[in-house]
């Protein structure tokens, strides 16, 4: 069940784009949407995290975290659905979840607002705006503009949905920033967004809100373990730190699957409270492990590493 609402002007011009962009176009379009995915922002947020400067990371990841709550949100409020749901003209070039069926809702999910648009914007531009890097700002740019035109051109959402993904990515940036400057205790303003969000778990049925919520404390969690356990530098070069980056995917993955084994799958896509709370738990240990605990370990390395 969801909501059927849209400026009369969308589906025509999705069915536009649609019929004039052929295979090339669709595989065009699915390259810059993966510049919107979970592997893609996971690989940029590692290499800003274990390489190129840590604080730039959790400034970003930060306002990524918060902007995954509040579109996750938003979509379970409006219920909006998706646009290949609702006009049989437009077609769905690539769908969100690739195993499950197109009208599951569930594992789709809904349409309003646009998580690609949303993700990339807060990730991206939050690392423009950090670095202050011109060359930086201006491919940042680029690439948030590509991810939320390929979103309504693979049929995967109304171009609304895509202005009011960009729209939350960048108020999260704005917002975090403000309580920044409000509250010196970041300790507290983690725990505004952590009870801010909570109301979610009793009318959200998609995953990705709890996929977000237990992201976002997760890291909220590995950040304060970090400062005050690990407190880990830059590597002494590239090499050392694509071993850390490889190492902490290997975790990530790893600690995923190994979490899953005590559930049988039909309970993981049942969709029932129990599952999603399952599934926030889940991902709050792979972040919390891979960004917090395991760089401890890299103190057990640091001489070695200075001596490279």
């Amino acid at each position: 069940m969801g909501n059927e609402f849209f400026f009369d002007w969308e589906p025509v011009f999705m069915e536009k784009l649609q019929s004039h962009i052929g295979s090339f176009g669709t595989s065009l379009m699915s390259f810059f949407s993966a510049f919107g995915e979970e592997v893609i922002l996971i690989a940029f947020m590692c290499v800003l995290y274990f390489i190129v400067d840590k604080e730039a990371a959790k400034y970003v990841a930060r306002r990524f975290m918060i902007a995954g709550c509040f579109y996750a949100g938003i979509k379970n409020i409006v219920c909006r659905l998706r646009p290949y749901m609702v006009h049989d003209n437009v077609k769905c070039l690539k769908p969100v979840d690739k195993s499950a069926d197109l009208m599951d809702i569930s594992a789709q999910g809904y349409s309003f607002p646009s998580g690609h648009s949303s993700g990339s914007s807060s990730i991206f531009i939050g690392a423009a705006i950090y670095l202050k890097k011109h060359i930086l700002t201006a491919v940042s740019v680029i690439i948030v503009l590509l991810v939320g035109i390929s979103r309504f051109c693979l049929g995967a959402h109304y171009p609304t949905d895509v202005l009011a993904g960009w729209a939350i990515g960048i108020s999260s940036i704005g917002l975090f920033s403000l309580l920044e400057k409000l509250i010196k205790d970041r300790r507290i303003i983690y725990l505004i967004f952590i009870v801010l969000f909570i109301p979610g778990f009793f009318f959200c049925t998609t995953n990705d809100f709890y996929t977000n919520y237990g992201l976002m404390t997760g890291m909220f969690a590995a950040d304060l373990f970090e400062e005050r356990f690990a407190k880990f530098g830059k590597p002494a070069n590239i090499f050392l730190g694509l071993l850390r980056i490889a190492g902490a995917i290997v975790l990530y993955f790893g600690v995923n699957a190994l979490l899953k084994l005590p559930f049988g799958s039909d309970f993981l896509a049942s969709g029932t409270i129990a599952a999603h709370i399952v599934r926030s738990c889940r991902y709050f240990a792979v972040i919390f492990f891979s960004l917090g605990v395991y760089p401890a370990c890299f103190k057990l390395f640091q001489k070695k590493e200075k001596a490279a």
